[in-house]
């Protein structure tokens, strides 16, 4: 079998060797910022175009929990971008969802329960993590 050139792979599907040193040289050379630019386009996307399923969810909290650690790290420019497309997909998201539970469908390959959405968790006076309970209303973050 004759390796196929444009993808790194081979008929079967198989990686070639030489293909993930390629791809962790540059990695080692990309900028973060231009990796947490990709990450929030990948997840921002992702959401977009699952919009009314749990799984959409998921993406857009992962985008805004990312944001939260990692927003610092990109141009201000890129990050109001970011706030700005996280408001207009939970406003959607709300809106698909409605949608989706009047028609009853659930889609396949869609997570089989709503994302709870991750909270730190107090530490009381002993330096012990207490339990928050998690609410299932999903509001969106500011």
């Amino acid at each position: 079998m004759e390796p196929d050139g444009d993808t790194g792979t081979d008929d079967l599907g198989q990686i070639r060797e030489e293909d993930p040193r390629r791809l962790i040289e540059q990695l080692r050379s990309t900028p973060a910022e231009r990796i947490v630019e990709d990450l929030f386009s990948t997840l921002l996307t992702a959401a977009e175009v699952k919009l009314g399923r749990r799984d959409a969810r998921l993406f857009i909290d992962l985008c805004a929990v990312v944001h939260e650690n990692a927003g610092g790290h990109v141009s201000d420019q890129v990050s109001k971008q970011v706030e700005t497309t996280l408001g207009q997909l939970r406003f959607a998201q709300v809106s698909a969802e409605n949608e989706m539970a009047k028609r009853g469908d659930a889609e396949p390959n869609d997570l089989t329960r709503a994302p709870t959405t991750a909270r730190q968790t107090p530490v009381s006076s002993g330096g012990r993590a207490t339990e928050q309970p998690s609410s299932k209303l999903w509001v969106p973050r500011h």
